[in-house]
């Protein structure tokens, strides 16, 4: 399988149409939204493709104003996914016992009061937190967690001699024995200095491949 992994739409459908573009150029198998998506007319284009998603802090926080149809889709996102050897979240792979739903998480800040930081931390400002990651694959029985949230592209590894280590390259080939935590950054608003970002996992040849996007030609568009 090749996997086309996107995260952080935040509405910007143009954006969002030249990933899946681009994607689909790569011949990618399948779609996996990590949430934030933001608008109706970009969940129908994910629809369109047959996208898996999970849901972030945006559906958690705005899935009233989403057109009946979405809504009901959206609340029937899992918070995770576990596939072929990873698992995909929007921020961190962990929360309170017995809250699985957008409607969980909805009512739990509610109730609680908690800032939604609570439930969705950000990894890139908390080593704690990478180490939590590396403990939950462990666990899980996956090598790679592909996240969204940070709007950052970043992949994180741990070698079999323990240590955290990170990884600059942009194609890193999966090593037996090897743990990643891979940030696949945004389409709507990358914080990296990109257009629009997003990743691909090939599980036969066990590569991520982190895509970052120019912004198209201006004279390419129909008058």
């Amino acid at each position: 399988m090749r996997y086309a992994i996107l995260s952080d739409i935040h509405g910007r459908r143009k954006k969002l149409e030249t990933v899946l573009a681009d994607a689909e150029t790569r011949r990618v198998d399948r779609f996996i939204s990590l949430g934030d998506v933001g608008a109706d007319d970009c969940l129908t284009l994910l629809q369109e493709v047959g996208a898996m998603a999970v849901f972030g802090n945006y559906e958690v926080s705005g899935w009233r104003r989403l057109a009946p149809s979405h809504r009901a889709w959206v609340r029937g996102w899992p918070a995770l996914l576990a596939e072929d050897g990873f698992l995909a979240v929007h921020a961190v792979p962990w929360w309170p016992n017995g809250l699985q739903t957008v409607k969980d998480f909805d009512d739990w800040l509610k109730g609680t009061g908690r800032p939604w930081r609570s439930l969705f931390p950000y990894l890139t400002e908390d080593e704690d937190a990478l180490w939590q990651v590396l403990a939950e694959l462990e666990n899980s029985g996956k090598a790679i967690l592909f996240h969204g949230h940070t709007h950052q592209q970043t992949i994180w590894s741990w070698g079999t001699d323990g240590r955290l280590r990170r990884v600059r390259a942009a194609i890193v080939t999966v090593k037996p024995g090897h743990y990643y935590s891979v940030g696949v950054g945004s389409v709507g608003f990358p914080e990296d200095g990109s257009w629009a970002t997003y990743a691909l996992y090939d599980t036969a040849g066990g590569e991520i491949r982190l895509i970052r996007l120019k912004a198209p030609d201006p004279s390419s568009f129909p008058t």
